[in-house]
C-alpha cells in the first residue's frame, strides 16, 4: 500500500462496469463450457461488426463453487448518534467492482427429454437454494441457464418442455423469467447476445434499487452528517456510472464535491479531504471529457488545484503535498492524452505536456521537501528509530483513504509516523519518477511543435540523469542539445550547458566529448575567467598526453578505471568542426594567383589567429584541394613557412612591399606556439605541373592538427569565407577588407596550334570580306604550331548552328558538276612538326542574309608522360579524407572577388601516353544579299492576269534589282520553264548585259509563255514516256470528252477548276514527275500570292531564290519548315542541269526545296528564272535561282490569236489575220464584226460581218487587208465576237461577255505607224 497522496487507486481508475457471476461452469475440464465463458468473456474487448449499436460494457467473473460472498451488515435504524471514522473506505469500490455481483447465472446441463430428470431437478433445486442462502441480506439477482444440445421450438408445440419448465421453476422457487435456454449449436454467439441482453436488465434493475436504498438512507441523514452525505453522493455517482448514466454521475460528483466545503480543514484531516477531492476531480474531469466538455474539465481542474494547493497539512510532510499535487497533474495529463485519442483537438497553448511538467516540478520540490524534513526529523529522532523501524506502511493507514493510524492528541506517536513516513520517502526514486514525467512531456511538446520548451525539458532531463549517476545518457542529451542553443547564440543558457557537458564527459570518461568541450570552452564567447581557461588547456594537454584531465586525487577510483580504459582504446585524431565551433581558431586561404600556366608554380597563403586569451599550440597545418569538376580527386597541401604580424595592418603592407623592404620566411615547427591576436599568414607551395591541365583547382577545407602522436584533434573549417554580418567602421578589423580572398585558381592549359584565317576572293589585290547569298565563299585558315612540338593527328572541324543547318553549308571543293554540300565537315591536316605550318581551304554556300557564326574546333593528338601528373612534390599527397560537402554547413556561401575565366581548350586522355586537345572558335562571316526578284504576269494587251486559259498566250515580267553591296558582273539570264508550258522564239533573245552593275540597278525581262493543257492534265515525266506512241485525233478527242463535265450544252465555257482538283493535281502531277534523287532547293522566302483566295495578277517576292540541287538522302522537300537539318545534300552549280530537258530551256523540275514554309503546296511551278554573275576580277562563275510560281489555268470557251506585221508604214498596206480556234467538244457558231474607228485611221478590206461556224477542236481564219492613213500611235479596228443565238438558242448574254473579254486579252488595241520608208517616197 503506497500513501494516499503519491498515487490513485486502480478501482478508481478503471471504467465501473456491471458485474455478473457464472456459477456450475466447468471452463478447465468440459469444453462446451470453456466455448460458452469465451462467447461471453472473449468479446468484450471486441466491437461487433454485425449489428447496429455497440454492446454494453459488462464484467463477467467466474464463481468457483464454493463461493463466499460479502456479509450484509445489519442496517442501522437512525443515524443520530453514528459518527464515521472517515469519509470513504478503501474496500467499498473493490466490492462492488470485483467481489459482489448484481446477477449470479447457474449453469446445468439438463435436457427436457433426460432420462434422470427427476434426480437433476433435485440436483439443481439444491444448488439454487445454496446460492439463496449465501446471498441472504442481498438483492443480488439470481437466474437459471439450461444448457441444452439442440435448439428448442416454438413456444406452444413442445408440451413436454412447457411442464417440465414449470415442474423446475416451482421446485427452485424462482419465475419464469428467472429461467433461460442456452443451445450450444453453430449458432452459440447469437444466443450468448440475446442472454446478455437479458442479464444487462437484471443488473440494471439491481443497481437501481441499490441506488434507491443508498438515497433512503441519504434522507435520513442531519446536518451534522456531512461526511456521510459526502460517502453517499460518491456512491451514488459511482452506481450511475455502473449503470452508464454519465450525466446523473457527474452530478453526484459535483455535489460531493461542493460538500467538502463544508468541512473545515485542519492538519489532521487535510490529508484526507484532500485525497476525496482529487478522487471527486478525477472523476468530474473524466466524465466532462466524455460528455464532450473539455473547457469545463480544463476549468474544474484549475480551479481544484487553486483550491487546495496553499493546504499543505503538516509542516514535517510538505513532501506528501508535492506528491499529491504532482500525481493530481500526472493523472489529468494522462486523462488529457486519452480524450485526444478519441478526437479531441488540442492546442499549442493547452496540450497534456503542459501538466507532465508542471507534475516533473511538484517531483522535484517533493524531493527537496523530503531532503528537508529527513535533515530534521530524523536527526531529532535517532534514538526512536529502532523503535519505529519494525513498523510497516501498511500500520499507517486505516480502512478509510486518507486517514492514518496515529491517536490522535498524541505528539510522541504522530513524531514517530512522521519519521516513518520520511525513511518511506527517502527510499523513493525520485529521479526515475522526473525522468519519466519530463519524457512523457517531451513527446507532447514535440507533437505540438513547441520545439525551445522540449530543448528545456532535455535539459532538466540531463540533469536528473547527472544527478542520478547516469552520466553516460546526461551527456547524451546535453550534446544533442549543445548544436541548438549554439545555432540559436543563447551565450548564457550556452555556457551553463557546455559546462556540464563537460563535466559529463569528465565523469563518464568521454575522450572525444570531453576534448571537444575543452576546446568550445576555450573561446571568450562563454563566461569565465582566464584562470579558469588555462586549466581547461592544461587538463586537455594532459588528455592528450594519455594522463587523465585531473589529478588522481580529485578522481575516484571508478573514474580513475574508466579514463585508463578510454585512453588507451581512443581512435586518434578526433574530427571537430570549427565552423560549429565559433571563436577558438580562425582560419582563412586564398590563392595568390588566381589563374596559373602549366609551367608556373601554385602558391598558397594561409592566414591563422587565435581568438581566445591563451595560447595555442598547433601541431601542422593542412589545406585540402579539389578539382571542381572532379570532387573526387583532392590533394593536401602542407605548410611549411610562415610570417607573423601584430595586426591587420602589417599583413595589408606586407601585400604591398616597399622597395628594399623584404620579409624573411621563417619554418614552422611542430606544436608551435601560436600567441593570441597574432596574425600569422602561412606559405603552401607546389609545382603546378602536378595538376591536371584545364582544372579548376578549390580550396575545400582547413586543417589543423592539435596534439600529439599518440591522442589528437584534427579542428576543420570549410574555406568558404563567411562575411560578418556587422562590419566595422575601421578597415583595420576586417579580414576581407585587407586581404582578397581567391578560393579558386585556374590551371590553363597549353595549346600548341595558333590560327589565321583569309576571308572571301582576293580581287585587285583586295580580299572581298562580305559574303553574299549563292556565293561560294571561300575561307583559308592557316594553322601553325608555334611550339617545339611534334603534333599529331591535327584537324580542322567546321560546323554549321544549328539554327542554320537548312539554309547554310559548307564543302571542300567546287565542282562544275553536282556539288556535295555538308552542315559540317572535318580537313585532316595530318602531322605539324615544330614551328610548322599548313592552310585549309573550304567554302560557304548561304541562302540567306544572316550573320553567320562558324563553330571551329582545332584538334590534335600529342605524347605525354602521366607518371608524374598525380603531384611528385613530397609536399602534395592524395587525400582521402571526405570532402567539404560532409563537413561544411550548408549556410556557409562563397564569396569571392574574382573568378579564373574558364579556357575552351578541352582535354581528352585516351591512354597513359597519348592525349587530344582541342579549343573551340567561332568564325563571323557576314552574308548580304545578291539580287531583288519580283514576277508578275500579264495579258497581251499588258493588264494584270488572274487566270490564264489553255492555249492562251500571256507575258511574264521578270524585274531583278540589284542589292548586293559590292559590283558584280551579270553574265546571263534566262527562264527554264516547265514542259506544259511553251516559250515564244521572242523570250530566247539573249539580252546584253554592260560589265558592272551596283546596288539599286534594276533589270527587266518579258517573256512570252502558253500552255495547251490545264492543270489537271499537265503531263508528268512518266506520261511522257508513255505517250511517245503517235495518238490518233479521235482518242485525243474521247480523251477531252471524259474529262467534261456531264452537264451543259455544246459550246459551253467550262466552269472555273475548283479547289479540290488543284490539290488532286499537286499530288498527282507534281510529286509524280519528280524523281525523288532531285531537289530544288528555293531559299529564303518563296514567291508569296498577293490576294488571298483567288490567283494573284502579280506573284512578288523580295528575294525568292532557289537552289537546284539532287538530294541522295532525302525525297522532295517542298517547304523547308517541316524537314530536320541535314548533313549533307547534293546540288548542281547550274539550273539547266537539274531539269530533264524536253526543249530549248524547257522541261521538267526534277525537286524543289523552298525556305518558305508559308508558301501553299497547291501553287503550280512555272519555272525558274536564273541570273549567272561574279564579282569583278574574279573568276569563279555563280548562280541565283528563282522559282515562279504558276497561276490556275482554266478550259477557254474560244482561242484567240491575233498576227500582224511588226512593223507597220504608214500607206502600206498590211495583213491583220485572228485564227479562232475551238477548244470544245461542241459546234461554236458566232458573229465576227469588225468596226472602223470615227477618225478613218484605216482603210480596211474583208467582211465586216460575218458568220462563222466552227467544229469541235477545228479553226477558223478572218483575215483583214489594213491600209493606214496617219502616222503614230493610231487605234485599230475593233473585232467583236458574240454567238449567233439563232443557230444556238442555248447562248445568252452573258456568255458573249466572256467572249468579249477574251478578244479584249487577245486582240492588240493600239500600233505604231511608222513613217513611209526612203526608197518608198522617193
Amino acid at each position: 500500500m503506497t500513501i494516499d497522496g503519491s498515487t490513485l487507486p486502480s478501482e478508481l481508475l478503471v471504467i465501473p462496469q456491471p458485474l455478473i457471476g457464472f456459477c456450475g461452469l466447468d471452463v478447465a475440464r468440459q469444453s462446451v463450457h470453456k466455448s460458452i465463458w469465451d462467447a461471453f468473456s472473449g468479446t468484450l474487448q471486441r466491437k461487433p461488426v454485425d449489428r447496429e449499436r455497440d454492446r454494453a460494457a459488462v464484467q463477467y467473473k467466474l464463481l468457483p463453487p464454493n463461493y463466499e460472498f460479502p456479509v450484509a451488515k445489519p442496517k442501522r435504524v437512525s443515524y443520530e448518534w453514528y459518527h464515521p471514522k472517515g469519509i470513504l473506505k478503501r474496500n467499498w469500490m473493490l466490492k462492488h467492482l470485483h467481489v459482489l455481483p448484481s446477477v449470479v447465472v447457474l449453469f446445468q446441463d439438463i435436457e427436457w427429454n433426460d432420462s434422470q430428470w427427476t434426480e437433476k431437478q433435485v440436483q439443481c433445486a439444491a444448488i439454487v437454494q445454496a446460492l439463496k442462502n449465501s446471498l441472504q441480506e442481498r438483492n443480488t439477482r439470481l437466474c437459471l441457464v439450461l444448457l441444452q444440445k439442440s435448439a428448442p421450438l416454438p413456444p406452444g408445440e413442445d408440451t413436454l418442455a412447457s411442464e417440465r419448465a414449470a415442474s423446475l421453476t416451482t421446485a427452485c422457487g424462482i419465475t419464469s423469467k428467472m429461467l433461460f435456454i442456452l443451445p450450444h449449436t453453430e449458432h452459440l454467439m447469437g444466443y450468448t447476445l440475446r442472454l446478455e441482453s437479458a442479464f444487462l436488465d437484471m443488473a440494471q434493475s439491481y443497481y437501481a434499487l441499490m441506488s434507491k436504498r443508498i438515497r433512503t438512507h441519504r434522507d435520513q441523514l442531519s446536518a451534522a452528517h456531512t461526511t456521510l452525505k459526502i460517502r453517499h453522493q460518491f456512491k451514488l455517482g459511482f452506481v450511475a456510472e455502473m449503470r452508464q448514466d454519465f450525466t446523473t454521475a457527474q452530478k453526484h460528483y459535483f455535489q460531493a464535491y461542493a460538500n467538502l466545503d463544508e468541512i473545515r480543514i485542519n492538519d489532521g484531516n487535510c490529508m484526507e479531504i484532500k485525497t476525496i477531492a482529487g478522487f471527486l476531480n478525477y472523476k468530474m474531469c473524466r466524465l466532462m471529457f466524455k460528455l464532450k466538455t473539455p473547457r469545463d474539465s480544463i476549468n474544474q481542474f484549475i480551479i481544484h488545484i487553486e483550491k487546495y494547493k496553499s493546504r499543505v497539512g503538516f509542516k514535517d510532510l510538505a513532501f506528501e503535498h508535492h506528491a499529491w499535487l504532482s500525481t493530481q497533474h500526472s493523472v489529468f495529463a494522462e486523462l488529457f492524452c486519452e480524450a485526444i485519442k478519441n478526437g479531441l483537438p488540442a492546442l499549442q497553448i493547452q496540450h497534456p505536456g503542459i501538466y507532465f511538467q508542471k507534475a516533473a516540478e511538484y517531483v522535484i520540490k517533493r524531493r527537496e521537501a523530503a531532503q528537508q524534513a529527513s535533515v530534521e526529523l530524523l536527526n531529532s529522532n535517532l534514538n526512536s528509530t529502532d523503535a519505529s523501524s519494525s513498523q510497516t506502511q501498511s500500520n499507517l493507514y486505516t480502512e478509510f483513504f486518507g486517514i492514518r493510524a496515529v491517536k490522535t492528541g498524541d505528539p510522541v506517536a504522530e513524531q514517530q509516523v512522521n519519521v516513518q513516513l520520511c525513511e518511506l520517502e527517502r527510499n523513493y526514486n525520485h529521479s526515475s519518477a522526473i525522468i519519466a514525467l519530463l519524457s512523457q512531456a517531451m513527446a507532447q511538446f514535440k507533437i505540438y511543435k513547441c520545439l525551445r520548451f522540449r530543448k528545456k525539458l532535455a535539459i532538466d532531463m540531463a540533469e536528473e540523469y547527472l544527478l542520478s549517476g547516469d552520466h553516460a545518457k546526461a551527456l547524451t542529451l546535453y550534446s544533442l542539445m549543445l548544436p541548438d542553443y549554439r545555432e540559436e547564440k543563447w551565450s548564457t543558457i550556452f555556457s551553463d550547458v557546455l559546462l556540464k557537458t563537460l563535466r559529463c564527459a569528465l565523469l563518464s570518461a568521454s575522450v572525444a566529448d570531453y576534448i571537444a568541450c575543452s576546446i568550445e570552452a576555450l573561446s571568450l564567447r562563454h563566461h569565465g575567467e582566464q584562470k579558469e581557461r588555462v586549466l581547461l588547456l592544461e587538463n586537455l594537454w594532459q588528455v592528450f598526453q594519455s594522463v587523465p584531465p585531473m589529478p588522481q586525487s580529485q578522481l575516484t577510483t571508478d573514474i580513475q578505471t574508466l579514463w585508463n580504459n578510454a585512453l588507451a582504446s581512443v581512435k586518434s585524431p578526433i574530427q571537430i568542426d570549427l565552423d560549429k565551433i565559433s571563436d577558438v581558431l580562425e582560419l582563412c586561404a586564398t590563392f595568390q594567383q588566381v589563374q596559373l600556366n602549366n609551367n608556373d608554380v601554385l602558391q598558397l597563403h594561409l592566414i591563422v589567429r587565435v581568438l581566445t586569451d591563451v595560447p595555442l599550440r598547433i601541431r601542422n597545418f593542412h589545406v585540402l584541394l579539389a578539382d571542381a569538376s572532379n570532387p573526387q580527386n583532392s590533394y593536401k597541401l602542407e605548410a611549411l613557412k610562415y610570417l607573423c604580424f601584430s595586426n591587420l595592418l602589417e599583413l595589408r603592407q606586407q601585400k604591398i612591399p616597399k622597395q628594399g623592404e623584404h620579409l624573411e620566411l621563417k619554418t614552422y615547427e611542430k606544436n608551435m606556439r601560436l600567441e593570441p591576436g597574432c596574425y600569422y599568414q602561412l606559405l603552401c607551395s607546389t609545382e603546378a605541373h602536378q595538376f591536371n591541365e584545364n582544372t579548376q583547382l578549390r580550396i575545400v577545407r582547413l586543417e589543423a592538427h592539435m596534439g600529439t602522436d599518440q591522442i589528437g584533434a584534427l579542428l576543420t573549417c570549410s574555406a568558404n569565407y563567411t562575411r560578418q554580418q556587422f562590419r566595422h567602421h575601421t578597415r583595420r578589423r576586417d579580414l576581407d577588407d585587407n586581404v582578397t580572398i581567391n578560393p579558386i585558381c585556374y590551371i590553363a592549359p597549353t595549346f600548341h596550334l595558333s590560327t589565321q584565317t583569309s576571308l572571301g576572293h582576293v580581287a585587285n589585290d583586295a580580299p572581298t570580306t562580305t559574303m553574299m547569298v549563292n556565293e561560294y565563299y571561300p575561307v583559308v585558315t592557316t594553322i601553325s604550331n608555334p611550339y617545339n612540338v611534334y603534333l599529331q593527328n591535327v584537324g580542322v572541324h567546321i560546323s554549321v548552328p544549328v539554327e542554320l543547318r537548312n539554309s547554310v553549308f559548307l564543302t571542300t571543293d567546287v565542282s562544275t558538276g553536282r556539288q556535295k554540300l555538308h552542315a559540317q565537315i572535318q580537313i585532316d591536316v595530318g602531322e605539324l612538326s615544330g614551328h610548322g605550318s599548313n592552310t585549309a581551304t573550304y567554302y560557304i554556300f548561304s541562302l540567306v542574309e544572316t550573320e553567320i557564326k562558324l563553330q571551329q574546333r582545332l584538334s590534335y593528338t600529342l605524347d605525354v608522360d602521366r607518371s608524374a601528373g598525380g603531384g611528385g612534390a613530397a609536399n602534395v599527397s592524395h587525400s582521402t579524407t571526405p570532402n567539404s560537402s560532409e563537413t561544411t554547413p550548408e549556410h556557409v556561401k562563397v564569396i569571392t572577388n574574382s573568378l579564373a575565366t574558364i579556357s575552351p581548350v578541352q582535354i581528352e586522355y585516351l591512354d597513359e601516353t597519348r592525349l587530344r586537345k582541342s579549343r573551340e572558335d567561332t568564325l563571323i562571316v557576314r552574308c548580304v544579299g545578291d539580287f531583288k526578284f519580283s514576277a508578275r504576269f500579264y495579258t497581251l494587251n499588258r493588264r494584270p492576269l488572274g487566270q490564264a486559259y489553255r492555249g492562251e498566250n500571256f507575258l511574264l515580267r521578270a524585274n531583278t534589282e540589284v542589292v548586293a553591296v559590292d559590283d558584280v558582273e551579270i553574265l546571263d539570264s534566262f527562264f527554264i520553264c516547265d514542259h506544259n508550258l511553251v516559250q515564244s522564239n521572242y523570250s530566247f533573245k539573249r539580252k546584253k548585259y554592260t560589265n558592272k552593275y551596283r546596288a539599286g540597278d534594276q533589270l527587266e525581262s518579258v517573256i512570252v509563255l502558253r500552255t495547251n493543257a490545264t492543270l489537271q492534265d499537265w503531263t508528268t515525266a512518266r506520261d511522257l514516256e508513255r505517250s511517245k506512241s503517235e495518238e490518233s485525233v479521235s482518242s485525243k478527242f474521247i480523251s477531252r470528252q471524259q474529262k467534261m463535265p456531264s452537264t451543259g450544252n455544246i459550246g459551253d465555257a467550262p466552269p472555273p477548276a475548283p479547289a479540290a482538283p488543284m490539290s488532286g493535281y499537286m499530288s498527282k502531277s507534281l510529286m509524280s514527275k519528280i524523281p525523288t534523287s532531285m531537289t530544288i532547293i528555293n531559299n529564303n522566302t518563296g514567291l508569296q500570292v498577293a490576294n488571298a483566295g483567288i490567283m494573284s495578277n502579280s506573284i512578288h517576292s523580295d528575294d525568292g531564290k532557289l537552289s537546284l540541287s539532287g538530294a541522295e538522302d532525302s525525297a522532295v522537300l517542298p517547304v523547308a519548315g517541316q524537314d530536320a537539318p541535314k548533313s549533307m545534300r547534293i546540288i548542281f552549280n547550274k539550273a539547266l542541269e537539274a531539269v530533264q530537258a524536253t526543249g530549248h530551256h524547257r522541261g521538267f523540275i526534277k525537286g524543289v526545296y523552298t525556305l518558305d514554309s508559308s508558301a501553299p503546296t497547291t501553287i503550280p511551278k512555272f519555272g525558274v528564272f536564273c541570273i549567272r554573275w561574279r564579282r569583278p576580277g574574279v573568276k569563279e562563275e555563280n548562280e541565283s535561282k528563282f522559282i515562279i510560281s504558276g497561276l490556275d489555268i482554266a478550259e477557254p470557251p474560244l482561242n484567240i490569236y491575233c498576227t500582224i506585221e511588226e512593223k507597220m508604214f504608214v500607206k502600206m498596206p498590211m495583213a491583220f489575220k485572228v485564227v479562232l480556234k475551238n477548244p470544245t467538244t461542241h459546234v461554236l457558231h458566232l458573229i465576227a464584226t469588225l468596226s472602223i474607228s470615227k477618225s478613218d485611221n484605216f482603210i480596211c478590206s474583208g467582211h465586216k460581218q460575218v458568220d462563222v461556224s466552227i467544229m469541235a477542236y477545228d479553226e477558223k481564219e478572218l483575215v483583214y487587208n489594213l491600209y493606214p492613213l496617219q502616222v503614230g500611235w493610231q487605234d485599230l479596228p475593233v473585232l467583236t465576237l458574240e454567238y449567233n443565238t439563232k443557230a444556238d438558242p442555248q447562248k445568252n448574254d452573258s456568255q458573249n461577255v466572256l467572249l468579249d473579254e477574251l478578244v479584249q486579252r487577245a486582240l492588240p488595241k493600239r500600233v505604231f505607224v511608222l513613217p513611209p520608208m526612203k526608197q518608198l517616197t522617193k
